[in-house]
């Protein structure tokens, strides 16, 4: 195999390995939100409750599985987030804006998953004022991604031309692949 293609393949097996860390998010991820509504339907969390509110044990699971699927969903962003940041140029613009776009998703699935499993919980106060706080927080999150879209639009406008080149490149170099090497 001539060194120009060695060198193409040892570049594209360190991609698939520095990036090959999202499918195991991705699959834990998965993993514990049908593992999170297998328990809940299963007999003794379906009848079985907690306290005085009589929060049902599978309420309880899915919870503590929603929350876990949005923290490594969070921790997920920001680990790619910061290999963006790391990789330097025009995706370092991008990093900011992954862990902006993650943190406004799991702020607002999270109010979701709160509400579901305290609602039975709470008075009508203290739910107008979790939902204040949930409301400053997604706002937040928004205008932070939003100030980021801003400040680095000039690398989203930059990449996005930068793809009929990659493509046109991409075109190109595909007759080097001949089916005898």
């Amino acid at each position: 195999m001539p060194s120009g293609n060695t060198g193409r393949l040892s570049m594209g097996m360190q991609m698939k390995e520095s990036w090959f860390w999202i499918g195991k998010y991705l699959v834990v991820i998965v993993a514990a939100l049908v593992l999170g509504s297998v328990l809940a339907g299963i007999e003794p969390f379906r009848s079985t409750t907690i306290g005085a509110a009589r929060i049902g044990t599978g309420t309880l699971v899915q919870f503590i599985a929603h929350s876990g699927a949005l923290a490594l969903l969070w921790s997920l962003g920001r680990r790619h987030s910061a290999q963006l940041q790391r990789a330097g140029g025009s995706s370092a613009a991008f990093a900011r804006m992954v862990l902006a776009l993650v943190t406004l998703i799991v702020t607002a699935s999270f109010y979701a998953v709160l509400a579901h499993f305290t609602g039975p919980l709470i008075t009508p106060e203290f739910k107008s004022a979790l939902d204040w706080i949930f409301i400053l927080g997604i706002l937040a999150a928004a205008l932070w991604l939003l100030w980021v879209l801003f400040k680095d639009s000039e690398a989203i406008i930059v990449a996005f031309g930068q793809l009929p080149a990659a493509r046109r490149q991409g075109a190109v170099a595909a007759p080097d692949k001949s089916p005898l090497a």
